[in-house]
This record gives C-alpha cells, structure tokens and sequence, in this order.
C-alpha cells in the first residue's frame, strides 16, 4: 500500500514538473501580461490634435472686394482725367505730283522730267535769244548725248546760228544731226539746211554735193524731191 501510494505521489509529481516545463512563462508574470500605461501618462505623450480655425466671416470678405474695387474705379478716373488714351495710327500722305513744266505753244512735251535744259533752251531760242539758247542745248547735249530731245537740241543750234548769219556754223551743226541722228525724222531738214548754208556762204560744189545727197539717201522725203528739182534747175 505504502508502495502504490508513492509511485501515485511521484508520477503527480512528474505531472506537474513536465507542465512547468512546457509553460516557460509560468515564472515570468511580466512577459505574459501587458502592462498598463498609467492614465497621467498616456494623456501626455499622445499627440494632440490641430485646432480647426474658425470659417472666416462672409460679410468682411464682401467689404475687402468693395474696397478693392472702389481703389481700382478710382485708379481708371484718374488716367482718364489725365487725358489718357491709345495712340492713333497715322494717317496716310498723299503723294503730290511735281508741277509739269508746260511746253511751248505747238510743239510735242518733253519726254521726261530731265529734259527741262531742252524746254528752256527751246522757250529762249523762240525769244531770238540765240546765243542763251544755244547754252543750254549744248549744256543738254552734254548730259544727254543720246537724249530723246538729242536732235532737237542739234537742229535748234544750227538754226540759231543760221539766223545770226553764221552759215559755216549752222552748216557744221546740221551736218552733226545727220551723221549722229541718220534715222531721225529731221535728217532730210538737216541736209536740205545745210545746202542752203553752203549757198549763202558761196560754196556753190558743196551746195549741189549736198542736194544729191538728200536726193540718194531719203528719197521718199517731201525735201528730196525739193533738192531734185532745184538740182535739175542747174543747182540754183
């Protein structure tokens, strides 16, 4: 009896041994249980909350925007008092024309503008100022060799010498007008010119020479058939 009753004590022994062993926190209260926080301390370290600000008021934010439109109302007033206004465009010029000078009474214009040497030279030698106008066809010719008023200028020159009674002269320029102008309308004027300036200096040879000449080299021309019947005249 003695002997059952020990083996009973040891194997309730060995019982509870092998569950002491198995629970490792049986003598370690504190790793099995949560400690507390005491409530001083938790209400410390919490982080507290932002306040709110309260909405702003309706009626003051009303009174700012009027007041800042009455400031800019009062700006513009005053840029309008200053006379304050967009630049205008520019209005466009009118291009004036430059005054033609008129042409003599009769006579075709001028081609261009350049040819006003040509016009005054032309109103001078209509007031018999010969020797004046005869300046300003050589000044014109000077500048405008080739000019549309070229053989004009020439004719005109021989002309003003042809009335002064220089016949050598007046015989020389017409003789020019030919040779430099051959193709212009007052070649056979020119050569008939210049026979009647041989003529009145008594060159009699070169009167008639110059007669063939306007017969041979114009042909058709109103003075060709003037130089033949002065030629068959007997070069009279």
């Amino acid at each position: 009896m003695r002997q059952a009753s020990g083996m009973r004590y040891l194997l309730v022994l060995a019982v509870v041994c092998s569950m002491v062993a198995c629970n490792s926190y049986a003598y370690y209260p504190g790793r099995s249980q949560t400690v507390a926080t005491p409530p001083g301390e938790a209400a410390a370290s919490a982080p507290q909350p932002t306040p709110t600000p309260p909405p702003p008021d309706l009626a003051q934010q009303v009174q700012d925007l009027q007041a800042r439109v009455q400031q800019l109302e009062t700006r513009l007033a005053e840029k309008e008092g200053q006379g304050y206004a967009a630049p205008a465009k520019p209005r466009p010029v009118a291009s004036r024309s430059p005054r033609e000078v008129a042409p003599p009474p009769g006579y075709p214009p001028p081609a261009a503008a350049a040819d006003s040497v040509y016009v005054e030279g032309y109103r001078l030698y209509q007031k018999k100022k010969y020797p004046a106008a005869r300046d300003k066809f050589a000044q014109y010719l000077k500048s405008q060799p080739h000019g549309s008023k070229a053989p004009d200028a020439r004719f005109y020159m021989a002309y003003s010498f042809a009335h002064e009674g220089k016949h050598k002269e007046a015989a020389s320029e017409f003789s020019k007008l030919v040779t430099q102008h051959p193709k212009s309308n007052l070649a056979p004027a020119a050569l008939k010119q210049q026979a009647l300036a041989y003529k009145a200096d008594n060159q009699p040879k070169l009167y008639q020479s110059t007669l063939k000449k306007l017969a041979q080299a114009y042909p058709k021309s109103p003075e060709a058939q003037e130089a033949q019947k002065l030629l068959k005249e007997g070069g009279r």
